[in-house]
């Protein structure tokens, strides 16, 4: 590393919410010229496809939501374990900056810049500040956030807003023209569960677009991410209707798929959403009920505000519920059109460099660039 050189450590992990921000502010801070390396976990480590090639340190680490008592206990000593692990790495190659986006890895990243009085920038994905932000957020050099209606932000908190960073990839696609169902044409449904999928869109999703009559059943072009236990019957539901079908435990394109879908049935998770807005996909939103501080639904809020999306509560999301919705949705399609032009509205393309040019400009005032 050449003097004035600065490097940038990110932390982030658990599930790709957190990993693909951190994935497109790398990337971003690499074409400047920085050093970048990642902090992750195990289960950030596992989604392979995310910071390839870049320099990371896995996390051996307990995660702080483990339940009772014992569970705590042991969460308290695996973050002291984890911090005194980031500390001493910092001692041997100090970064200029460390960035947090949320969740268990950041925070033994973020107590061990703290410590060590490193400048540490936190990024907030969701419309609710999360816990490890808000405890960490008072000494932070900034808290970058998605959106400007974020909850739960401590007054005295300096934030700017800088949107959720979406990947290049999805980026470069933002433009693409949105194809509006036509006729006796495909209907391009995309089912996504993030990227732990999500058991729910399994168990509904098939059987209320197999409650259509044939003639619809026959025009239907799905696209199924499912858990892994999950792939056999769901593709022998829709085998048995009918319907075409491509079920998968994971995604790598998810740009070109996003690409040519009409209609996207999907949780509410941030990453998630940035993409749909950078690309204008209409979605049916299923907050997950357990998230933290229920901040998928006031994620999915914002999106029905905007009349981008429609939302169905876990509790209200039964096959027919959804039948009902996507016959409605089916015969009318300038709801969809208008719900892709609305979506376009809550995009900030931008995002990824507007956190890079943050992390710098905090790096350039400790004098280290």
């Amino acid at each position: 590393m050449s003097a004035g050189t600065p490097y940038i450590v990110l932390a982030a992990g658990g599930t790709g919410g957190h990993m693909m921000p951190a994935e497109a502010v790398a990337g971003v801070l690499k074409n400047k010229g920085c050093k970048v390396s990642l902090i992750t976990d195990k289960r950030g480590d596992a989604i392979g496809n995310a910071l390839a090639g870049f320099d990371r340190f896995v996390l051996d680490a307990t995660s702080h939501m483990a339940g009772g008592l014992v569970g705590k206990l042991k969460a308290l000593v695996s973050i002291g374990k984890s911090t005194l692990q980031v500390r001493k790495r910092f001692k041997a190659e100090r970064p200029d900056v460390v960035v947090g986006f949320g969740g268990y890895p950041s925070l033994p990243a973020v107590l061990a810049a703290r410590s060590l009085r490193i400048p540490y920038v936190l990024h907030e994905q969701n419309a609710v500040l999360g816990r490890v932000n808000r405890h960490m957020a008072e000494h932070a050099a900034a808290v970058a956030l998605s959106v400007t209606y974020t909850q739960r932000v401590p007054e005295w908190v300096h934030t700017v807003v800088t949107g959720n960073p979406v990947r290049q990839m999805i980026a470069k696609l933002a433009n693409l023209a949105y194809a509006v169902p036509l006729g006796a044409g495909d209907i391009r449904v995309f089912i996504l569960g993030g990227s732990q999928g999500a058991r729910i869109l399994s168990d509904v999703v098939p059987a209320a677009l197999a409650a259509f009559g044939n003639d619809c059943r026959h025009r239907f072009d799905v696209i199924h991410q499912a858990r892994p236990e999950d792939l056999e019957r769901v593709t022998e539901a829709y085998k048995a209707a009918g319907i075409r079908a491509r079920v998968q435990p994971y995604f790598d394109d998810v740009g070109s798929v996003l690409t040519r879908s009409q209609l996207v049935i999907c949780r509410a998770g941030a990453s998630t959403l940035a993409e749909l807005t950078a690309m204008g996909r209409p979605a049916i939103l299923v907050p997950l009920a357990i998230a933290a501080d229920d901040h998928q639904r006031a994620n999915a809020e914002a999106v029905v505000a905007a009349r981008a999306g429609w939302m169905m509560e876990e509790k209200a999301f039964t096959v027919e519920a959804l039948h009902e919705k996507l016959e409605t949705l089916f015969s009318d399609m300038g709801a969809l059109r208008d719900a892709s032009e609305n979506m376009r509205t809550l995009a900030r393309l931008n995002a990824a460099d507007e956190l890079a040019a943050l992390v710098i400009s905090i790096s350039k005032k400790e004098g280290k660039a």
